[in-house]
């Protein structure tokens, strides 16, 4: 019960503008411990509730899960950088990725219902998530390049993001299902889903570039990150074959393909990170000079 009243005084002071942990030092860490435990179970009784008041119980639901912890993930990455009032650690080139992803995908998911959830929360909930994910993302980036600009470590955001973009937009306009029956809608759900694929390579780069060690707040971000991977990564794992049902096309192999690729990215981190937690150490990763 302490960690909950630390949490909420944590949240609460935050909200008010009276917390201020400039560079993270003095940081109230059982403050941070027990806002980071109230999100998380504000989180699951809210999936609770879309779960028994809003799902119809069917297996899509997981699609919405998995939009639900990545909506989480972004929530304790900008508590921890309006408490610490630094973005340090943060890539950009990641969180221009993900707008470009949930732009694309909300393009398609808001106006056409190909790739939704079949059941209740695809009416409006699945999209919600995604959009209120694009504001923290947006508010992110606005921090970063004005308010706590002088935090941002640009120097280790180094991984171009040209050769990432560019073959996931040729891949989508040239292979691509047909659940919209829209040749564009189609493709800009394609090709927002092979950018998702690659939205944590630039963050894991950083972070590997500053020497491996990640704060404490970036590996829950990352965490949840990898957890909507695998819920996601379900979802296509059982679905994905009703594109060769309605004519035979690459898209089931590619969307495997990528969303297992995307698996693999996240495994190397949740292996440090699972041992961090056991040994309730930092999380730390393998420089990449050490690994080249």
């Amino acid at each position: 019960m302490a960690a909950i009243a630390d949490g909420i005084d944590f949240l609460s002071e935050l909200i008010y503008g009276k917390k201020s942990i400039v560079g993270g030092m003095g940081a109230d860490h059982s403050g941070q411990k027990g806002a980071v435990g109230l999100c998380y179970l504000a989180f699951a009784f809210a999936w609770f509730q879309i779960l028994g008041n809003f799902s119809d119980m069917d297996f899509s639901a997981i699609a919405t899960a998995a939009s639900l912890v990545q909506c989480l993930g972004f929530l304790l990455l900008s508590v921890s950088v309006c408490a610490t009032k630094s973005v340090a650690g943060i890539s950009s080139s990641m969180l221009t990725m993900v707008v470009l992803n949930l732009s694309l995908r909300l393009c398609s998911t808001s106006m056409k219902n190909g790739y939704i959830p079949v059941d209740a929360t695809g009416d409006y909930i699945y999209q919600l998530l995604d959009f209120f994910t694009l504001l923290l993302v947006f508010r992110l980036l606005f921090l970063m390049h004005k308010s706590y600009a002088y935090s941002y470590q640009e120097e280790y955001d180094t991984l171009p993001l040209l050769p990432l973009v560019v073959p996931c937009i040729i891949l989508g306009l040239c292979i691509h299902g047909n659940f919209n029956k829209s040749v564009f809608f189609d493709s800009i759900w394609q090709i927002s889903a092979n950018v998702e694929s690659f939205v944590l390579l630039p963050q894991l780069w950083m972070m590997a570039k500053m020497g491996g060690r990640v704060e404490t707040m970036n590996a829950h971000f990352i965490a949840c990150m990898v957890l909507s991977g695998v819920c996601t990564w379900t979802f296509w794992w059982w679905t994905a074959v009703e594109l060769e049902k309605r004519g035979p096309c690459l898209a089931y192999p590619l969307i495997i393909g990528l969303q297992s690729l995307k698996l693999l990215l996240g495994a190397d981190f949740m292996f440090y990170y699972m041992r961090a937690f056991l040994g309730n150490t930092d999380v730390v990763l393998p420089e990449i000079g050490d690994e080249m």
